[in-house]
């Protein structure tokens, strides 16, 4: 997610990336280290190149804020917006990291009827802001084992792989991992 505002940054796109797992400064220094190609354990002592490379290029704005996991609804976020616009930030790009762990803004006898609505609400926010809102979801078990991850692999609830207009899987088995290599399969392209 931190890679795909980076990109709409570098393209001169306001990004508003909210997240509800890690701290502001946690998300910052990924985006340091994503723009900057600077690991992220070495980003607080290299400071003045993070900062040279930002004088040297010309970027949108990036807004981080945090919410304690299951606090935020869509309402939150959408309230949140309000706020901004009167400060004048208008976002081309909304990073929601991640929707699994939004708070819904009606309880359901069972969670996958309630992430099912917080992703309705998602897509209703980006129709009505004419915004792409990217966001992040966890396979189940049986992806482990499986070369493609698709939609019948999605977590919890399928009906958020029914809402979503693009659904793209990213996968790699254990052994994979120490070589920097996985896979990207297009789930689903509404388009």
């Amino acid at each position: 997610l931190v890679h795909v505002g980076s990109e709409a940054l570098l393209r001169g796109k306001n990004v508003l990336h909210y997240t509800f797992e890690l701290s502001e400064t946690a998300v910052g220094i990924r985006y340091d280290s994503n723009l900057c190609g600077i690991p992220s354990s070495e980003v607080r002592e290299k400071k003045k190149e993070v900062l040279e490379k930002y004088e040297n290029t010309e970027m949108g704005r990036l807004i981080i804020k945090e919410y304690p996991t299951g606090s935020a609804s869509v309402m939150t976020i959408r309230s949140h917006l309000e706020k901004l616009s009167m400060k004048s930030f208008v976002p081309h790009v909304i990073i929601v990291d991640y929707a699994d762990i939004m708070r819904s803004t009606r309880s359901y006898d069972s969670l996958r009827h309630e992430l099912k609505l917080v992703y309705e609400e998602l897509r209703n926010l980006a129709m009505d802001l004419n915004v792409p809102i990217w966001t992040a979801s966890q396979a189940n078990r049986d992806s482990a084992n499986s070369d493609i991850v698709g939609l019948e692999n999605m977590s919890e609830a399928y009906g958020k792989a029914m809402v979503a207009d693009v659904v793209i899987s990213l996968s790699r088995k254990a052994a994979e991992k120490s070589s920097g290599y996985a896979r990207m399969f297009v789930a689903k392209n509404r388009a």
